[in-house]
C-alpha cells in the first residue's frame, strides 16, 4: 500500500494570507441599531455617527472606520455589539490606524507617530 503524504495546514493557511494580501484593505465600519450599543464596543459616543447615507435606518449609527477581519465569504466580520459591518471606501480620518482583530480580541490603535 502507497504511504500517504501529509499536508500542512501552515503552509495552506501562509498561502491563503499570501494571495490575500495582494489587494489593498478596505477599512470597514460597524452598524448599530443604537448608540448605546455602539458605545459599548467603542467607548466614546464621540466615535459612533448616525447614518446619513440611506443604506440603513436614520435611527441607526455608524462605528469609526478600522481595519479588521472578514467572515468566511469575504464580507467584513461585525463587532460584537453590531448588528452589520461594511466596507468603506475612505480611509480613517487621523493618521492612527485602528485595528481589530478576529476572536475575540480587543480594539488597538496602531499611531505612525507624532
Amino acid at each position: 500500500m502507497p504511504q500517504r503524504r501529509k499536508r500542512s495546514a501552515a503552509i495552506t493557511l501562509v498561502l491563503a494570507g499570501a494571495m490575500a494580501g495582494c489587494n489593498e484593505p478596505l477599512p470597514q465600519q460597524d452598524v448599530y441599531q443604537s448608540l448605546g450599543d455602539c458605545q459599548r464596543d467603542w467607548g466614546d459616543p464621540q466615535q459612533c455617527q448616525p447614518v446619513r447615507d440611506n443604506r440603513y435606518a436614520p435611527s441607526y449609527f455608524y462605528g469609526p472606520l478600522y481595519y479588521g477581519s472578514s467572515l468566511t465569504d469575504g464580507r467584513p466580520r461585525p463587532s460584537r455589539n453590531a448588528m452589520d459591518a461594511v466596507r468603506s471606501s475612505e480611509k480613517p480620518a487621523s493618521s492612527a490606524s485602528i485595528r481589530r482583530g478576529g476572536f475575540g480580541s480587543s480594539s488597538r490603535i496602531f499611531s505612525s507617530g507624532g
